[in-house]
């Protein structure tokens, strides 16, 4: 079976969502060298501000502050659905990218397309496994699975990665997303262009931070025992 192409694969329901949880860790890879592309699985054009062609150049522009590279599935925002069409567009994906850690959104969370893609997400990195499934591609099961936070702050992660050293680069990308993430008079109003968000991620960072004595962190989650490639990872990276 072909080796794998990426060290690791984060992927996104929308444009900012992976900046907004692990742009530090992905910043950090590939500051250590390693591979890693960011995939959006819709380019948000449903949101309240900002166009697809707009988030489309504020996210390659995010992704070239981190060092990674970035693809779009181009599924309907808000629309997309757990069928077998979208579970495949994700599969060729996982099949040519072939990435030993793969991150998903949260399965908990507020916004229904951050839990939709959790759940297609874990199919597609199992289904892409099977030689037999119906996709294009050679077969790849990326070894190890892990996920972000979502609406629950009082479970831990289950691996935390210092991102000091890269913090301003990783906010950086962060602020790329102008039309998500300022906040101005014209514009409507919405809860992550309010400064208060911005202000979250960097408590939730110094939070985790704080529990390895560090300024600045970021966490994941996974199942248990924990992958032996994520801990490969943590060890690479810290």
């Amino acid at each position: 079976m072909p080796d794998s192409k990426l060290d690791i694969l984060a992927v996104g329901a929308h444009p900012d969502d992976v900046e907004v949880h692990v742009g530090g860790i992905l910043a950090k890879a590939a500051k250590r060298g390693l591979s890693a592309a960011i995939l959006d699985m819709t380019v948000g054009g449903l949101g309240t501000r900002g166009t697809p062609d707009l988030r489309s150049k504020e996210a390659l522009e995010a992704a070239k502050i981190l060092g990674v590279e970035r693809h779009f599935l181009d599924l309907p925002d808000a629309r997309f659905t757990e069928g077998e069409a979208e579970r495949i567009t994700l599969m060729k994906a996982l099949r040519n990218l072939r990435p030993i850690v793969v991150i998903l959104p949260a399965f908990e969370d507020h916004h229904p397309d951050h839990r939709r893609g959790y759940r297609i997400g874990r199919e597609a990195v199992y289904y892409s496994g099977l030689k037999n499934y119906p996709c294009p591609g050679d077969p790849w099961r990326p070894p190890a699975v892990a996920w972000v936070g979502g609406v629950n702050p009082a479970v831990p992660p289950d691996l935390v990665f210092d991102v000091s050293e890269v913090w301003s680069q990783r906010m950086s990308a962060f602020d790329a997303f102008g039309s998500q993430f300022t906040a101005e008079p014209n514009k409507p109003p919405t809860r992550i262009a309010h400064p208060a968000f911005r202000a979250g991620i960097e408590g939730r960072a110094m939070h985790w931070g704080s529990l390895i004595l560090r300024s600045y962190a970021e966490g994941l989650w996974c199942e248990k025992p924990i992958p032996e490639d994520l801990l490969k990872l943590w060890n690479l990276l810290h």
